[in-house]
This record gives structure tokens, C-alpha cells and sequence, in this order.
């Protein structure tokens, strides 16, 4: 007899991302991942992400889960990646000029990367925060043709 239905599936999906993160180095599952025996757990991350900004995820089961490497906004940090990147560019060449085709020894398309956010500074739609963060390590928003 199972006292905690709910909480012995949380248990099971949770060992299940320690086994993930140990599979494939993150716990950055995309959202159509099932494991072999058919468990969803690309459904069950984004169950709690959501519980957490609801605030209906306990603080022990989301401790555990940023212990383990959980990231909350999976955007937020890749975007801090590409730009943990650009700023390694920048020091590298001195400037932010990336070409467009320029792609990271472990094979990242910065130059896609500084496109789009050239792309959404233009319509408006990149945030004071990471404008300010770009425009303090030089970056052009304009590049002459």
C-alpha cells in the first residue's frame, strides 16, 4: 500500500532526471523526451517549472532540484550562455563584430546569436537589462553593408 501515490511518481520522475543528467551531462530535457519505457519526462520538467511559478513546488522538492542542476528558465541561461560567449569573442578579437557564419569551437552559431539580438533590439523586443549588458562589453547594433 502506497501512502503518497503523488509524491512516489515525483520520486520516480525525479530519479529519472538524476539518471538524465548523468546520461547527458544537464537537465535541460526537451519537452517531447520519453524514456525508454515511456515515461514523459520532458512533460513532467515543464509540470515543474510551472508548479515552481505558481509557487506550488515545496522548497525541499525545488532545492533538490537545483541541486541536482535544475535551471527554472532554460532561456534565461542559455541566452547568459551566448552571451558568456560573445564576451569570450569580444576579448579574443576586440570588438563584437561576429560574422554572421561564425560558429564556436564546440560548434555554436554566435553569429546567428548576435543576429537575432541585433533583430529584436530593432522591434523593440530585447529587454533594458540585456541591452545594457551587450552595450557595455562594445556591442554595434548597426553594422555598415
Amino acid at each position: 500500500f502506497v501512502w503518497d501515490p503523488m509524491g512516489e511518481v515525483w520520486e520516480a520522475n525525479f530519479d529519472l532526471l538524476a539518471r538524465y543528467r548523468t546520461e547527458m551531462g544537464d537537465c535541460f530535457v526537451p519537452r517531447s523526451y520519453e524514456t525508454a519505457d515511456g515515461a514523459k519526462l520532458g512533460i513532467w520538467i515543464i509540470t515543474q517549472r510551472h508548479a515552481f511559478s505558481k509557487g506550488q513546488l515545496s522548497k525541499e522538492r525545488a532545492k533538490r532540484l537545483e541541486k541536482l542542476g535544475f535551471v527554472w528558465d532554460p532561456m534565461g541561461a542559455a541566452w547568459e550562455a551566448n552571451f558568456e560567449l560573445l564576451v569570450q569573442y569580444h576579448s579574443e578579437k576586440g570588438n563584437c563584430l561576429v560574422p554572421a557564419d561564425y560558429e564556436t569551437a564546440e560548434g555554436v552559431k554566435l553569429g546567428g546569436w548576435v543576429r537575432n539580438q541585433r533583430r529584436a533590439y530593432s522591434k523593440g523586443q530585447l529587454s533594458e537589462e540585456r541591452t545594457k549588458q551587450l552595450e557595455e562589453h562594445g556591442f554595434v547594433w548597426r553594422q555598415r553593408q
